[in-house]
Parts: structure tokens; C-alpha cells; sequence
């Protein structure tokens, strides 16, 4: 049984949504709004996980960090630092915004330079 909710936005949320969906791969408004309210209430377990072994390796390198050289600081370290937390943020957001910063940052070199280390 469907059933018909009319939704009613105001010029800024209208504007947002607009943009937002702009952003997304979805075909059309309603099934958007759909996927983002019901994705929403579901648990990421896949996102989590990830998460969990970015941490494991942020700690491992905060601890490399903390030993280090003379001055305490390796320049290596500190940009697998930078690229785990930058990797947890990507997780963390929806896949529009995902998919903007991508335009930008390859988040596989960043995993694969990660990964080598």
C-alpha cells in the first residue's frame, strides 16, 4: 500500500534540498528524499567498520609520533596522520558530499598510500 505525503519546503530548504540532490546520483526528487530519510535511520556497519581500522591506524601512528626523531616530528608520519583523519571525515559524511570532495582528493591514493606504509 503506497501512500501519498505532500511535503512543503521553505525557500532556503528548498534551496538545500535542490543542491543536495544536485549532488546525488539519484534520478528523481521523491526517490532521493526516500533514500537520504530511510539511509538515515539504517546503521552504516560497513562505514563503522572502516572507521574502526582507520582509528586502529591513526593510533599506531599518533604512537610513532610520540617516539620520534630529535625534534618529535617526522613529516611522513604526520601526512598519514593527516590522511587517516581525512579518510574517517569522508566516511563519516553523506555520499553527495562524498562525491564533491572527490572531485578533488582520490580518496584510493590516500587509502593506498596508507596502506604501503
Amino acid at each position: 500500500m503506497s501512500r501519498y505525503v505532500p511535503l512543503r519546503f521553505n525557500d532556503i530548504e528548498q534551496a538545500a534540498l535542490e543542491r543536495i540532490f544536485a549532488a546525488s546520483e539519484d534520478a528523481a526528487l521523491g526517490t532521493h528524499i526516500k533514500r537520504v530519510y530511510f539511509d538515515a535511520s539504517q546503521p552504516n556497519t560497513n562505514a563503522l567498520q572502516g572507521m574502526r581500522r582507520e582509528l586502529e591506524t591513526i593510533r599506531e601512528i599518533a604512537a610513532r609520533l610520540q617516539a620520534g626523531g630529535p625534534d618529535g616530528t617526522d613529516p611522513d608520519l604526520l601526512l598519514s596522520l593527516v590522511c587517516g583523519v581525512y579518510l574517517m571525515v569522508r566516511q563519516s559524511v553523506g555520499a553527495g558530499v562524498r562525491a564533491q570532495a572527490d572531485q578533488f582528493i582520490d580518496a584510493s591514493v590516500l587509502q593506498g598510500y596508507l596502506g604501503r606504509r
